[in-house]
């Protein structure tokens, strides 16, 4: 099955699951100079809606400075997309083929139609703004960065991020984080 059918067909099942853990918005920041981009593991929901048709899939998320591991997966956990970057470029498996490009952005515009800007993902989802690039901070709290209306929330309890949304030209990325582990913290999951 293509990998973009899967996703709408599995859309509708996961829309409807909810948070049930309270959220706190959190405006995101500028990184001080010396904020390491730091390793994590994390996984949850992935919701994409492109020119009024949604999408909807589960992942997991595997984070280093030099490299990422994205994994798109259905309901029951088979992996129907697979999403690497490392020193030698970015490659996605899916539909039983294999596609490479210099950057994510290009890959993915190239074969979903469009971009998922995973080389910002990272300090987005963790409330910082991507260094190295000027953003704008709105009275909301949220970020403008690279054409990206961008919005982030953190667990209550936990105080890691919760959720991630992103907005630009007809597209909005959501993910919503159930669990995760980096050096400093031990794994958890959401409730």
């Amino acid at each position: 099955m293509k990998f973009t059918h899967w996703l709408v067909s599995a859309g509708l099942a996961l829309l409807l699951a909810g948070c049930a853990t309270p959220e706190i918005r959190q405006p995101l920041q500028q990184p001080a100079a010396n904020v390491p981009d730091i390793a994590f593991n994390t996984y949850g929901r992935l919701a994409v809606n492109y020119q009024g048709k949604g999408h909807v899939a589960s992942f997991d998320w595997q984070h280093t400075a030099a490299s990422d591991q994205l994994n798109v997966k259905t309901p029951i956990g088979t992996t129907v997309a697979s999403l690497s970057r490392d020193a030698n470029g970015v490659r996605l498996l899916a539909d039983g083929q294999e596609r490479q490009a210099g950057d994510v952005e290009t890959l993915t515009e190239e074969t979903l139609g469009w971009p998922l800007p995973l080389s910002n993902l990272a300090w987005w989802a963790r409330g910082l703004a991507a260094p190295g690039t000027g953003a704008q901070t709105a009275a909301d709290g949220s970020l403008q960065q690279q054409g990206w209306l961008i919005r982030h929330s953190k667990d209550a309890e936990t105080h890691l991020p919760r959720r991630l949304e992103l907005e630009r030209d007809g597209l909005s990325i959501r993910l919503v984080f159930s669990g995760w582990n980096t050096p400093d913290t031990p794994a958890t999951t959401a409730p």
